[in-house]
């Protein structure tokens, strides 16, 4: 069913896992010289590949920015300490741009020759915030010696991270070598913790780094209020069985069990399990629409179109996919169109009636889309107030990531290796 099929066109850089493979083999059974093949190949296929003789050498070009000692990594047995490629074309868009090679997951890339060396004795740095922006600055602090706490409010490490690699899955990838590094150093982590003053007074850090994420606010739309509406957070809270006051009145009882076991049992915390058992059910309608078409609404969209929904994209911005890279972004705004998910760009007059959202298109045309569920996907914002507070308080405090304002994955890697430098090296 090509509907259903997964949205992936193909080319020289291919998005597709092992796409190149069979067509290396075939070179391989005709030629007597050595067959390099390459397109997204990874470790395990490769090792795989060349043991079957269907090719002499596997290229990497993608993983090797990401991380450049992969060979030698491997080499030494140490294959799950490799940094991963998440395919989000950041190294590829770079040279669309004309601009300096760059990589979303490894900050260093292209700078490693103004790296300064750590000059500062040790420390003790409180890092607030489990998400991928505070992993990373814990894990290097600890990585150069300094004592680190890392404090994160709900009962798992990932935050954002996790609801971005449900809808991505290379995005899991970098989400589980974050946390090992973490399981696999000295750094202490303190889950379902709130990050008070009273705590950080008890702490006593010689600095703190706050790493809080953004907020996600409700945006003022007409019938944002009606039961059938789901914000981001919402979406979230719903796929990892974390129940509020507010799921409770817009969800049913089936629903609520099955979030209820879910997390009881641990399943909501099996991302790979969610998105299998999203094929097969989910407490959405078949019909959706998503208010935001920036990259949380566009990779929504991919997510449940994979699912069988009807979704339609809408919102008054004039391009879709701001925070994806270029190249991801031209690639899966074209899929989706040629899916049949209708993107509505430069819309205006929004508003969610019960059964429908309502708006006026780019062309000035009344437009009527029926909508089981609206999830309004957009409203993100930084958000610098506990920082501020702790700087009010007296703590010597840096803030990173979305905290800032939204700079999604790469804003919050770069950002941690950034601050890290900056405290270290003073």
């Amino acid at each position: 069913d090509t509907m259903n099929a997964r949205l992936h066109s193909e080319s020289n850089i291919p998005h597709i896992e092992d796409t190149n493979l069979p067509a290396a083999a075939e070179i391989r059974r005709e030629v007597s010289i050595p067959v390099i093949a390459l397109g997204r190949v990874e470790v395990a296929t490769a090792d795989r590949v060349i043991g079957r003789k269907e090719a002499d050498f596997i290229a990497m070009g993608r993983k090797l920015l990401a991380d450049p000692h992969l060979p030698n990594k491997l080499l030494a047995g140490q294959g799950d300490t490799i940094r991963p490629c998440i395919y989000c074309y950041t190294c590829v868009s770079a040279i669309y741009a004309g601009t300096h090679t760059r990589c979303a997951v490894n900050p260093e890339l292209a700078w490693e020759y103004q790296r300064k060396d750590a000059v500062a004795a040790p420390r003790h740095f409180v890092v607030i915030g489990g998400g991928p922006g505070g992993m990373e600055a814990a894990r290097r602090l600890d990585a150069l010696g300094h004592r680190v706490t890392l404090v994160e409010a709900s009962g798992r490490l990932g935050g954002t991270l996790r609801f971005a690699a449900l809808a991505y899955e290379p995005n899991e990838r970098l989400l589980n070598w974050l946390t090992r590094a973490i399981e696999e150093s000295g750094v202490e982590v303190r889950l379902s913790t709130r990050a008070t003053e009273e705590l950080l007074r008890s702490l006593n850090p010689d600095e703190v780094i706050v790493a809080t994420g953004a907020i996600r606010g409700m945006p003022e739309i007409p019938g944002n209020d009606l039961p059938h509406v789901y914000s981001g957070e919402d979406m979230r809270k719903l796929m990892f069985g974390e129940a509020t006051a507010e799921l409770k009145r817009k969800t049913g009882f089936l629903t609520r069990l099955a979030t209820k076991v879910g997390a009881a049992t641990g399943a909501t915390a099996n991302l790979d399990l969610v998105r299998k058992a999203t094929h097969g059910w989910m407490p959405l309608g078949d019909r959706i629409v998503i208010i935001g078409g920036e990259l949380v609404g566009v990779e929504l969209a991919e997510f449940l179109h994979e699912r069988g929904r009807t979704v339609t994209v809408v919102d008054d911005a004039p391009r879709f996919g701001k925070g994806l890279t270029l190249v991801r972004r031209m690639r899966l705004l074209s899929e989706l169109k040629a899916h049949g998910v209708a993107l509505e760009t430069g819309a205006t007059s929004i508003a969610i009636a019960p059964v429908a959202v309502t708006f006026v298109t780019a062309a000035g045309e009344d437009r009527r889309v029926p909508a089981d569920h609206v999830i309004v996907a957009k409203g993100a914002e930084g958000d610098l107030s506990v920082a501020e507070a702790l700087r009010a308080a007296g703590f010597r405090t840096s803030a990173i990531g979305d905290a800032n304002g939204v700079g999604y994955i790469e804003g919050a890697i770069r950002g941690a290796a950034e601050v890290v430098a900056e405290v270290t090296g003073r």
